[in-house]
């Protein structure tokens, strides 16, 4: 049986229904009234194709399809429901229903699997509210506690922790629902790619040798506030003009990296007092930095911070520099990605193998079992905004591969 991308088309549009901003992009944030309601009408679908759900305290979903021998340690797959603001409709939600639609297939086939499959849908992957990726997968593979629910907080104030009480999670259970980690036989993810090599290379289907990880930092410049007309060239303290040289600076070094894959971005700035006619006195930014070497990332980090010295230190300002995160990258499961590239051969597929620039749930995931991606062509490589698009018949051929694959998994 193939995949029905009409089936498919169906539940992505449903589910773009819960959204913040219609009309201007899907805005469904981590643990808001949106995505409170898209983990509803994902729930009932799952409880219409018989999954037996499962659900933990920081709202992560899990939904079973139970094999013949379901004491064996199962087969995850699925993403994410959240998005970022004024973002797309296919990132996360395309992995989530295409792993449906694979049970969907099974259950119409009269199969079985040998190990439980589940379809899994990971809380707050998007970083975008509370400053922290992967809420859900970083709980269940061990990389965060229940202090940093209470350390993260969003731009009113309020923790995950208080969030996650105030709506009835009980983040109080973290750690007896996270005391000890899963046995999980295999995870395989598929999700949008998020760039445009697969479109221009007109292949249906990206097979994910490696996710690059991210290093977050937080950068604070302390100059002097004065009069735009009052204080000459010479004489200013610029936060903003430094901030400014830092952020080509990282462009630069990033640039002349031999790393395989290696990004850096300064993506947001606030400025103070932030009005037209005065040299601003504080820049405060953020800086990404992402590769697919832990090694060269670090190395790039140190450049930076070597700049950073040089930069503020003639400029006559002062800073300060915070690391919010600093993850390390993975090698996708070379047993999984065999497993793909033969059920790709089966189906006819032409495939392509390619690193991941983005980070996804997968990555947290690699810590506790084999894990790897599909990828399918995203238009134009446009993704977290609302001009996102796929093309279904894509979906519905990285769909099939995600089912063959699983069944060769869940047969193991």
């Amino acid at each position: 049986m193939k995949a029905d991308a009409a089936q498919l088309n169906d539940w992505l549009m449903r589910i773009d229904t819960f959204n913040a901003t219609p009309g201007e992009g899907t805005t469904r944030a981590v643990y808001t009234k949106e995505f409170y309601r898209a983990r509803e009408y994902l729930k009932k679908e799952m409880q219409d194709l018989g999954l037996e759900i499962h659900e933990d305290c920081v709202g992560n979903i899990y939904g079973e399809y139970k094999g013949r021998h379901p004491e064996c340690p199962p087969v995850w797959t699925g993403s994410h429901i959240d998005t970022v603001p004024h973002g797309g409709r296919y990132d996360g939600m395309a992995g989530v229903f295409a792993a449906l639609e694979v049970i969907r297939m099974m259950k119409s086939d009269g199969y079985q699997p040998k190990r439980s499959i589940f379809v899994n849908a990971y809380a707050g992957e998007e970083m975008s509210r509370f400053g922290m990726c992967c809420i859900g997968s970083r709980a269940i593979v061990g990389r965060i506690h229940q202090q940093d629910l209470k350390d993260a907080r969003n731009m009113a104030g309020e923790s995950i922790f208080d969030v996650l009480s105030h709506d009835g999670f009980e983040p109080e259970r973290f750690n007896r629902d996270f005391s000890t980690k899963p046995r999980v036989h295999a995870s395989l993810e598929l999700h949008i790619e998020q760039n445009r090599i697969l479109q221009d290379k007109d292949i249906s289907i990206g097979i994910v040798t490696g996710i690059c990880a991210p290093t977050n930092l937080r950068c604070e410049i302390h100059g002097i506030q004065s009069h735009a007309g009052g204080t000459s060239m010479e004489d200013r303290r610029d936060a903003f003009m430094a901030s400014a040289e830092i952020a080509l600076a990282l462009e630069h070094l990033a640039k002349a990296s031999d790393s395989e894959y290696i990004t850096g971005t300064v993506g947001a700035m606030k400025l103070e007092p932030g009005a037209a006619n005065v040299i601003p006195g504080q820049a405060d930014f953020s800086i990404d930095i992402r590769s697919i070497s832990a090694q060269d990332k670090d190395d790039l980090v140190e450049a930076l911070q070597r700049k950073i010295d040089e930069i503020t230190r003639n400029r006559g300002v002062t800073y300060q520099l915070e690391q919010l995160n600093n993850d390390t990258p993975y090698i996708c499961s070379p047993h999984i990605r065999e497993l793909l590239h033969e059920s790709a051969k089966e189906l006819e597929l032409p495939v392509l193998d390619m690193i991941s620039g983005a980070y996804h749930d997968s990555l947290m995931l690699g810590d506790i079992t084999d894990a790897a991606m599909i990828f399918i062509p995203c238009k134009d490589g446009i993704s977290h905004d609302r001009k996102e698009s796929i093309d279904m018949d894509d979906l519905a051929k990285g769909t099939d591969l995600l089912a063959a694959t699983l069944r060769r998994l869940s047969e193991e």
